[in-house]
């Protein structure tokens, strides 16, 4: 019990004293800065007598200065913000350069490859005519006969060539089923 009421009046002692510093305080900030005259000072010692003139234009001219300081504060923080803003618009087109960098490459990637799609069209469409003449031809050449070689039928109808007759040698016959005759200088005649 002791203990808690000596506790108590520490504690309101110390309450007490941090309301006199803070009302210390708030009388300092309170307090005004003083004028400044441009007038010399005395050389002798004397006393100083300033007009009421002479006071306002001190007055006048601290108003000027503080004004002065408050116009400097806002050109600072117009300059803060107008680099701030130099900042983002600086960012924003190094954006969209890169967005520019990033469409331009995806429409030269398509671009190739529908060049090599093209080309691929191309090349099929070049083997297929080339299929289709190389058909064209064999179908052409196809309707050309080649002599066959006579069957047992043929051979039935073939009547025996006298004995008077000299036989002759078969004739040759290319793959392509035309006869081969010899030049003349080779021929036996």
């Amino acid at each position: 019990m002791h203990r808690l009421s000596t506790e108590s009046i520490l504690l309101k002692l110390r309450c007490e004293g941090l309301e006199n510093a803070l009302q210390n305080e708030q009388k300092r900030r309170k307090r005004g800065k003083p004028l400044i005259f441009n007038l010399r000072a005395p050389e002798d010692g004397y006393a100083v007598f300033y007009s009421p003139r002479k006071i306002q234009q001190a007055r006048d001219l601290q108003m000027e200065k503080e004004k002065a300081i408050q116009l400097a504060k806002a050109s600072k923080e117009k300059e803060k913000i107008r680099r701030q803003q130099e900042k983002e618009e600086k960012q924003r087109l190094v954006e969209e350069r890169k967005r520019i960098r990033a469409s331009n490459r995806e429409l030269r990637i398509q671009e190739a490859e529908q060049k090599r799609h093209q080309k691929a069209e191309k090349r099929l469409a070049k083997e297929a005519d080339l299929q289709l003449q190389n058909d064209f031809k064999r179908v052409k050449r196809g309707k050309k006969k080649p002599s066959r070689p006579s069957t047992a039928k043929d051979q039935e109808d073939i009547v025996e060539p006298a004995a008077d007759v000299i036989e002759e040698a078969p004739l040759a016959v290319n793959r392509r089923g035309r006869q081969i005759r010899l030049p003349q200088r080779f021929r036996d005649d």
